[in-house]
């Protein structure tokens, strides 16, 4: 069941980013923010995405992409691109 529908839009984009909040700081290579500390990010120490992980080893709320998937994704998204997020 969806609790909730977040539809905002990429206001940034950084490379090397140091992503902070209690008690983690992550280094991500892409860091695409769309609303305050929630965006996209590639999430090199995740094995698996999708399907159902999110029940046991979820998110602090953003949307973790595959490394290999993520250069792509920051590529060729611009700033002003509409993201919608199902949580």
């Amino acid at each position: 069941k969806v609790e909730c529908v977040m539809a905002e839009c990429v206001d940034n984009k950084q490379k090397k980013r140091t992503l902070r909040g209690p008690g983690y700081a992550t280094p991500v290579d892409f860091w695409m923010p769309v609303k305050g500390g929630v965006g996209l990010h590639d999430a090199d120490w995740r094995k698996e995405f999708g399907g159902d992980i999110y029940l046991k080893n979820g998110s602090h709320g953003c949307v973790n992409i595959p490394p290999e998937i993520m250069p792509i994704i920051y590529d060729e998204y611009e700033i002003g691109t509409p993201v919608i997020m199902f949580y």
